[in-house]
Parts: C-alpha cells; structure tokens; sequence
C-alpha cells in the first residue's frame, strides 16, 4: 500500500519538471548539446519518478525493485552531465562511439553490480527498513563497489566544473552568464549528495539528489533560453570570432566599441582590453582612416592603414522597434589582391596595345546559342573594313577551307570537352577577295558547366599568309637543295652518293631479314667514239637515253644510279643471281633493240654479281661486279657477265 507524503510529492514534482524538459529539449535534438541535455533530463526524471514512488513503499522488497529500477538514471546522470559540458564547450572529439563507450564502461558494470547486490553484498553492505520517521525509509550502508562508482560520477563532475569554470574565467559579454548559470548548476547536486553520503545535515536517510540534479537542470534550462544557447553556442561563438581571418569591430549607438577580435587589433595595432569600453575616436586615436570611417555614413570604403589596404564594410543594427542599437564592421586586408588587380589592369592594358598594334583579332564563342563575336581587327584580316560584330558559328564554317574543317573542329571538341584547356589550330579561310589566307587561331575555355564542358571559349585570330609564305619558298628551296645533293645532274638518277647510302641500308637490310641482294654494274658502250666523232652533246644524250630506259624497264623497288664517269649501278633488291641476269639480259637485248635518231644504234655492256653469305658490307660485291662488267667489255661488249 502506498501513502503520499512530502519528500515523495517534492520528488515526482521534480521529476514531472524534469520530463517536461526533457520533452522540449528532445524537439531541438538535431543540435547536440539540446541532445544531451534532453538525455540528462530524461535521466533525472526517471531516478526521481521511481525514487518517489519508493518513498512511498511500505515492504523492503518493494523499496529494493524500485531503487533497482531507478538506478540506469542515477548511473548515466553523471555521464549525461560531463557530455553536456563538453558540448557546450565545443569539444567535439568526445562524441565519438569509442569514448561514449568508454564513459559508460563503469556505470554499466555499478549497474550490474547493485542489481546482484544480493548475492554479494558488496554494493550495499545493509539494506533494511527505517521506520523512526514518519514514513519507512530505505536505510542503505554503503559498500566498496558503491564507493568505487561513487568516485567515477564525482571524476566526471568535477571534471565538468573544472573545465566550465576555466572557460567562464576565459570568456566575456554574454557568454560569461551563460556559463555561469551552468555552473552554479552543477554545484547544487555536488553539494546534496555529499551531504547525503556523510550526514552534514540530517534528513533521516532521504536521498535529496534528484531533487538537487533538477535544480541544476532549471538553471542550465534559464541559461539556455535567457542566452539563447542553442542558437549561438557561447564557446562556439567566441572560438570563431576570435579566430576570424578578418578583423570585426562592434559599436553601440553611442560609438562606444562594445567588442573588438584579435585580427581587427592585429590591423590597426591596439589591443582590445584598452579599446573596449572608449569611443572608437579615443580607441582608434591616431588611426584617422578607420576612425573617419566609423564616425561616416558611408557602408564601405578601402582605407590606407600605413602599407597596409583594408576592405571595410559596416552594417547597422536594429532593435526589433528599428532602434538603432550600434553597428558592425567587417575588416578584411586586400593588400595582395589590390596588387594583383592593378598587376592584371597594367597586363589588359599592355595586351589591349599589344592587339590594336600587332593587327590580332578577337572572338568570343558562345557554345550554347551557337553565336560568334568577333571585332574589326577579325574583319579587316578577312578583307571587309567592318560587320556585324556577332555572327553564326555555321557562318564561320562555310568560310573555312573543306579539307581544313574537320582537323580544326576536332581540336576544338577537344577543349569544350574538357579533354585540354586550350587549342591552337593553322587553318585557311576565304577572303572577301576570293583567296585562301592562312590564318593561326588560339581559343581557351572560359566558362564551363558543372559537367566540365566549355559553354563559353575566348580566342585570337591572326593571319599568318605571309609566315605561310616564306615557309612554302623554304620548303621548296629545301626540296631544291636536297635534290641538287642526291641527284644526277645530267641524267636526273641518283649520284654516288645516295647510291653510297643506299647501298649500306640495302645491305644491312639483305643480313637481317636473309634477303639476296644482287647489283648489275652498266656501261655504255663506245661512249669515247660518240664524244669524238659525234660530240659531247650527243654523248651526254646517249647517257640520258640510256638511264631514261634503263630506269622504265626495272621495278620501283629496284634503283638506278650514277655511280662514276659512265658507270651506272642498279641495285636488285629480293633477287638472286639467277633474277639478276634475267634483268639485265632483258635490259641488253631491250636497248640494243633501239636507234636513238640523235645518236643512232646503241648498246649496254654489263656485269653482274649477288652478296654472298658471309658478306659483311657491299665492297667485295662492288668489287665483283666492276670484275664481270670488265669481262663483258673484254669480250666484246654488248653482253652480260657474272661473277661469283
């Protein structure tokens, strides 16, 4: 049977003040210190809701189950409130799942070890009832596992108020009295409960803890809703304004500085303690810029502070009547920026000069409306005086040469594409006139959308027709030169000298891949007579004749040269002896065959030979084939010899 009385009524009205708390803290959950504070109300509401209802038992039993079910409460409460102080505080590294667990190793191990206090009663030593006051109480004798998770909640507590207690010495303003509140909170129920375990003051074996912790939740909840905690953490707050990159000076209405960071005092050169509290005249004394600033109405200005360029910014506060209640201003340094804006104006200025003095034009493709915006310069290379100063991208392209379309739109993909940031293309256009100029174009992307693809390139346009110019005469003169350098003179084949390098290439080519490789050595008969009785003219014509036939009777894989005087060698490449005296027999017979009218019945003389295995280089082959060429002429000319 149960029986009201006083100490049970004061503690379920703590407890209902305690869930009521919990309730609305719960609905601010996703901030994590409205979190933990629910979970500390929640806490202290059912350690005060079961111990009431045992105030009210009558049988030990009875009183044993609820002070076993009130206790998960009485366990966490502690670790709810050093939770609670370290978010305040913004120690963010305590919320991990590792130190929770750790935090709740011990409670959970007392848990369990007064649950079993029954079986080895070394929690409670004696538990029995109380019957001398007007109600039975719970008269409890406390053991060594007791005091061992006593100690723990008084490790976290005073931990908790140390740490709190050093911040409110740290910190200033509003933040102070909220960190007062909550600590004059915690000390309510440090004070009762040591009241409780050593009997200070007499309350015949009431435990008024719950009672106490609810107390210093109604203070932590006036800190809450007085400073608005859980809008701008206090701790939270003065980190950030005290680590700001930028300087921040507040004023009341009054022009007094109410509050000044670190940066701002970096900026001007005061220090805070001496300037919070004065006019901003007498705390920025000899400082005219920012102090010329503040007393304006201006909202923003960049002031000289000696080297220095600070960005000023100022913003007006309100009262929620439109009361002006003082101002704000925002310092940031813009000395570096200020030099590199004036660096890049001197850059456009000198790159404007540059392309209205080096004749480039510009355009401006914008990819998404397919338009093209070009300036006079672009016309003028074009051959018009002026334009439209936007034209189609389909425009652009039926301007542009057809064979040089495709390879510039390529590279053109590739920059909007994202595959380079840039392009650079040669391309010929047709002019007003008609003619094909060359022209070099450079484009890079300046905008691009959220997938990387250009929306927007920027680019030079220059003509580059006299450069193409002088390249084309230097490739040709080159082409020249090289000719000039490996070629015949008289018979247009090849001179001894590529003939020279072939034959190397030929030769090393024959070794690796096992190829034969054979050379037919040629000579024009009676030369000597035809220069003596007919001239050397008709000489000279003798020999072209000959090369001119020799060189459209043999393979394009073979080649014919010049190797001296009236000597000529045709190297047969992929061809043995046996190859080789076919052609050149063909070669004989064909020309013997002929009567030039200038110079009348003509013939070859020619020997022939093939790289022997073994053969290093081409000397002893050249040897060999001078050696049959020798034979033939010995023998009376016009035939074919070879030798081995």
């Amino acid at each position: 049977m149960f029986e009201m009385n006083t100490y049970a009524f004061l503690t379920f009205l703590a407890a209902g003040v305690c869930f009521v708390m919990a309730i609305l803290f719960s609905r601010r959950r996703g901030i994590l210190e409205a979190g933990i504070l629910s979970l500390l109300m929640f806490s202290i509401a059912w350690w005060s809701f079961f111990y009431a209802v045992e105030l009210l038992g009558h049988d030990l039993e009875t009183m044993r189950l609820l002070n076993k079910i009130s206790y998960p409460g009485i366990v966490c409460t502690p670790v709810f409130l050093f939770l609670f102080s370290m978010a305040i505080l913004d120690k963010r590294e305590w919320f991990t799942w590792r130190r929770i667990s750790l935090l709740f190793a011990v409670p959970v191990a007392v848990l369990v070890s007064m649950w079993t206090n029954e079986v080895h009663w070394l929690y409670y030593s004696v538990s029995e009832l109380d019957l001398s006051a007007s109600f039975p109480v719970q008269r409890l004798v406390h053991g060594p596992l007791f005091w061992f998770g006593i100690s723990y909640s008084y490790v976290l507590l005073l931990l908790s108020i140390i740490l709190i207690a050093r911040q409110y010495i740290l910190s200033r303003g509003p933040y102070k009295g909220q960190l007062k509140m909550i600590l004059l909170g915690t000390f309510f129920p440090v004070l009762v409960n040591l009241n409780y375990l050593f009997g200070f003051v007499d309350f015949a074996y009431l435990d008024m803890t719950p009672i106490a912790f609810t107390l210093a939740g109604v203070f932590m909840a006036l800190g809450v809703m007085r400073y608005r905690l859980f809008d701008i953490r206090p701790v939270a707050k003065e980190t950030v304004f005290e680590s700001l990159p930028d300087g921040v000076i507040i004023t009341d209405d009054r022009g007094t500085v109410a509050d000044i960071n670190p940066m701002a005092c970096s900026m001007f050169g005061v220090e805070s303690e001496s300037s919070i509290g004065l006019h901003f005249s007498d705390a920025f004394k000899g400082i005219e810029p920012i102090v010329s600033f503040l007393g304006s109405d201006l909202s923003k200005s960049d002031l000289e502070v000696g080297e220095k360029i600070v960005d000023s910014r100022k913003t007006t506060i309100f009262s929620k009547g439109g009361k002006t209640r003082g101002s704000v201003v925002l310092l940031t340094e813009i000395t570096e920026r200020k030099r590199v804006e004036d660096a890049l104006r001197q850059s456009e200025e000198r790159l404007a000069l540059a392309v209205k003095g080096g004749n480039v034009g510009l355009w401006d493709f914008r990819i998404k409306e397919g338009e093209l915006s070009i300036n006079d310069r672009y016309y003028q290379i074009m051959g018009y005086s002026t334009g439209e100063p936007v034209i189609a991208f389909q425009k652009w392209k039926e301007l542009v040469h057809p064979e040089d379309l495709l390879p510039s739109l390529e590279e053109m993909d590739r920059c909007y594409s994202g595959e380079t940031d840039h392009f650079e293309v040669e391309y010929r256009m047709l002019s007003k006139s008609g003619e094909w100029i060359w022209v070099h174009d450079r484009g890079e992307a300046a905008e691009r959308d959220k997938n990387g693809r250009a929306t927007r390139i920027l680019g030079t346009h220059i003509d580059i027709s006299p450069t193409k110019q002088i390249e084309e005469a230097l490739r040709e003169s080159q082409e020249k030169y090289k000719k000039l350098a490996t070629t015949d003179m008289l018979t247009g084949v090849m001179n001894r000298y590529s003939l020279d390098e072939l034959l190397k290439t030929e030769t090393d080519r024959s070794k690796r891949y096992g190829i034969p490789l054979s050379l037919l050595m040629l000579d024009l008969d009676n030369l000597k007579t035809i220069n003596d009785n007919a001239g050397h003219l008709a000489g000279d014509e003798a020999l072209k004749e000959m090369c001119s036939f020799v060189q459209s009777n043999i393979r394009s894989c073979d080649h014919l040269g010049r190797w001296g005087g009236d000597e000529f060698l045709v190297l047969v490449t992929n061809t043995d002896l046996e190859g080789a005296m076919k052609v050149a027999e063909k070669l004989r017979s064909g020309f013997n065959s002929l009567e030039p009218k200038e110079c009348g019945k003509l013939s070859i003389s020619i020997g022939v030979s093939t790289l022997l295995d073994g053969e290093s280089d081409y000397d002893r082959l050249l040897r060999r084939v001078d050696k049959a060429l020798y034979e033939s002429k010995k023998n009376g000319k016009n035939r074919v010899t070879s030798l081995i």
